[in-house]
């Protein structure tokens, strides 16, 4: 009977020290990327690379480190345009990236590593993707690094961006655009952006993830709540969960379908859509 009390009081305390110590990682990695904002003229990390020839590799994934499969210069330049790769000279150690707790992963590369590959868990705000710090609207509302990618790590590989902005003309510079209307497609640049789904459990530390925003501040967030219907669109990234928790391939996005309503670097989190869009 001592047992069957004490259990799930072991098993809570094991999970508020993993919630404990992600909070203090996604902390860090918002100040790394404060003291790359120093660096660069207050413009934040690309989200992704752009390949000569192919262009803005923004639906690549994008290894990590940059060489572990290859040395060639035009490849490396190329993955070293992911966020968790550019930022981190700016991190004390790599492992800032990972969930915290030992969760599973998966190799979407698939490859023989020539160096270790690490191990990513963390996604980047890819609306961020070269956009000027003093512009954003509310810094202390707006995600920088979340876990909305679910508990897999990424073995070689960014997990996100997420959302990831639409940029396939290659002869422009991709940055984001505000929505205007229901006019907006992945050409031009940045009128539009999309989640790839990770279709993964999305409750990390109980019902929450840790999330940092753009004034560095890191805060456990509640998401999943409403299994069986919609969720808030004012707190939640996903409209919908399977059981288990699990994203259910659909997302919050602004009156026009053009972006992720959370993440929108432009919005002042207090103007909320009068109808958001629920869709893939």
């Amino acid at each position: 009977i001592l047992a069957a009390i004490l259990f799930p009081v072991f098993a809570q305390a094991k999970t508020a020290a993993k919630k404990t110590s992600s909070l203090s990682n996604v902390k860090q990695m918002g100040t790394s990327v404060a003291i790359y904002l120093a660096d660069y003229d207050d413009t934040f990390p690309r989200a992704f690379g752009y390949y000569p020839g192919i262009g803005h590799m923004w639906n690549y994934w994008h290894d990590v480190p940059a060489n572990w499969r290859t040395n060639d210069p035009t490849y490396v330049e190329f993955a070293n345009g992911s966020a968790i790769n550019n930022t981190e000279p700016y991190r004390k150690n790599q492992y800032l990236v990972e969930l915290a707790g030992g969760f599973p992963s998966f190799n979407p590369l698939g490859a023989t590593a020539n160096t270790r590959a690490k191990k990513v868990g963390l996604a980047y705000n890819g609306l961020l993707h070269s956009y000027n710090a003093t512009s954003v609207a509310a810094i202390s509302s707006l995600p920088l690094f979340t876990q909305v990618g679910g508990h897999l790590n990424a073995d070689g590989a960014d997990t996100g961006p997420l959302p990831v902005m639409g940029c396939s003309n290659p002869n422009t510079e991709c940055r984001y655009q505000p929505a205007n209307g229901a006019t907006c497609s992945s050409n031009p640049n940045g009128q539009w952006s999309y989640y790839f789904y990770p279709n993964a459990k999305q409750q990390l530390y109980g019902n929450t993830q840790t999330w940092v925003f753009t004034d560095t501040s890191a805060k456990v967030r509640r998401v999943g709540m409403n299994i069986n219907g919609r969720t808030d669109f004012k707190t939640d990234p996903y409209t919908r969960y399977l059981p288990g928790a699990i994203d259910n391939f659909t997302a919050w996005y602004d009156n026009g379908y053009c972006h992720a309503i959370l993440f929108r670097p432009d919005f002042d989190f207090s103007t909320w859509d009068t109808a958001p869009i629920e869709a893939p």
